[in-house]
């Protein structure tokens, strides 16, 4: 899993400016399919990976709303929570 987050990591970091359009894209995506407000992912942070070996990144929109997004190892994308919940929960800071 380590792998697949470093990868996320590299490919949001080093790629072309096309290309990571489309991450975070992809990753407003998930916002807003649960209904979250969401009109432009604007930064995103690698946070590390769950007990299940999942890639946990922070997104945080042009609105101010920030969320938690699982990578799955098939590459699929989950919705987490709001950083508010998260950090909460788990302690950890999203940005």
């Amino acid at each position: 899993m380590r792998t697949l987050v470093f990868s996320a990591a590299v490919l949001l970091l080093l790629s072309p400016p096309g290309l990571a359009q489309s991450v975070e894209v992809l990753f407003q995506a998930v916002i807003t399919t649960q209904g979250k407000a969401c009109p432009a992912v604007t930064r995103v942070k690698v946070l590390g990976k769950s007990t299940s070996g999942a890639g946990i990144v922070a997104a945080a929109c042009s609105d101010g709303s920030r969320h938690v997004i699982e990578i799955q190892p098939d590459r699929s994308l989950n919705y987490i929570s709001s950083c508010s919940t998260f950090e909460t929960i788990s302690g950890t800071s999203c940005f």
